[in-house]
């Protein structure tokens, strides 16, 4: 009996959060379909409907009016909100982000999350529109990883070149804001020659454009790095400064990791040797992160 009830309240509750967020469509011969909008394409929407829960290809020059549900039920939390929100491209690369309440043949109006206000857009105007769960959230999330960083010395005996896997640990700030620490630590001997090399790097990086699952950044590094080569007679310590610029992808098969590639600027002082590099081979140019 108590299951029964159980499952009652549960399926009670569904249906209630399917209403909840449905958007009503009104149509030009005076047909209303009320469901959840599931894609914009270029002349149709998809729409799942809450009536039948099939899913209906409606031409967008059959559509008089869509009403994007937004209730003013006092109990929906601020994250409900922005899982209820939209994301506009526009053709001239402008991007909105908010909460779409009204939606005709002609234009589409939404209220803006950035303050920008209520704004009325042509439909001429949009590329595109999805919603916020296609978009990557990075806010207070942390991720460890693996990195490939490759490093290049000159010196009197000519340029030596070492790689360094480095564990990672990446940190969002805030939504646009992140720091980066690298690590590497390895040791070899060959024919009894040692090999050392010691890696410690800080970044700081900004997210510079958001478009769907790619994240474009940018930022500055500053490490310590020390070297004992006797093959290559290179020995020493100091300390290296670099930019870097670079893209993060996230897969929809594979949310919480973030697969990055980069280019930039390294300066380097390791006791009598030196470099200064634009390059990718100077770089972490590829590394992986799994985000929590």
């Amino acid at each position: 009996m108590i299951k029964r009830s159980l499952l009652f309240c549960f399926a009670f509750f569904f249906m209630l959060a399917s209403k909840l967020f449905a958007e009503t469509i009104y149509l030009k011969q005076g047909e209303i379909v009320i469901g959840k909008i599931l894609k914009y394409d270029k002349d149709t929407i998809l729409v799942e409907s809450i009536r039948d829960h099939g899913v209906h290809e409606i031409r967008k020059t059959d559509i008089y009016l869509v009403n994007f549900d937004s209730s003013s039920e006092a109990a929906f939390t601020e994250h409900k909100k922005k899982l209820a929100a939209n994301v506009v491209y526009l053709k001239n690369g402008e991007i909105l982000m908010g909460k779409i309440t009204q939606f005709n043949a002609e234009t589409l109006t939404i209220e803006s999350m950035k303050g920008q206000g209520v704004l009325q857009i042509p439909n001429s105007e949009v590329n595109m529109i999805t919603s916020m769960d296609t978009i990557v959230d990075m806010s207070q999330r942390t991720g460890v990883g693996y990195v490939s960083h490759k490093s290049t010395l000159s010196g009197q005996g000519g340029p030596a070149a070492y790689q360094s896997d480095m564990l990672s640990y990446k940190m969002y700030l805030e939504e646009d804001l992140f720091s980066n620490v690298l690590f590497a630590f390895g040791s070899a001997n060959y024919d009894g020659k040692a090999l050392k090399v010691l890696a410690l790097d800080y970044r700081m990086g900004m997210i510079a454009q958001r478009f769907r699952n790619v994240l474009v950044y940018y930022g500055g590094s500053v490490g310590y790095m020390q070297i004992t080569d006797d093959i290559n007679n290179v020995s020493g310590q100091g300390f290296t400064f670099g930019g870097f610029a670079g893209a993060e992808m996230f897969f929809t098969s594979l949310p919480n990791f973030g697969f990055a590639g980069e280019v930039g600027v390294s300066s380097k002082k390791i006791g009598e040797y030196s470099s200064f590099d634009i390059s990718t081979s100077t770089f972490p140019a590829l590394s992986v992160h799994y985000y929590f």
